[in-house]
């Protein structure tokens, strides 16, 4: 008969991929940086409203592939959009190119 898992386990689990999710948030940020940057140079609005609509439509899309809802997909989307154009303003506004 299997045992078990025990609440320690699945907390160690959760504490792995948060570390997962974290890496690879940072990671986007730094691509989303870089994008900023170049968008800077050749002279584009550091955001674009459409594109943050195609992205919320993206998430909602994979949500449909795992056991996520819709709502928490659009929540998800929407903290890492905000982020994204947080640091796109200030790359703008800082002059960093």
């Amino acid at each position: 008969m299997d045992q078990p898992v025990s609440t320690k386990e699945l907390r160690d689990e959760i504490e792995e991929i948060d570390g997962q999710i974290i890496d690879l948030i940072a990671t986007r940020v730094d691509i989303t940086d870089e994008l900023a940057k170049a968008k800077k140079r050749s002279g584009q609005s550091y955001w674009d409203e459409a594109k943050g609509r195609e992205i919320v439509e993206r998430y909602l899309d994979l949500c449909t592939e795992v056991s996520l809802t819709e709502e928490e997909a659009e929540q998800i989307a929407h903290v890492i959009l905000r982020i994204s154009k947080e640091r796109q303003k200030k790359i703008y506004d800082n002059g960093k190119s």
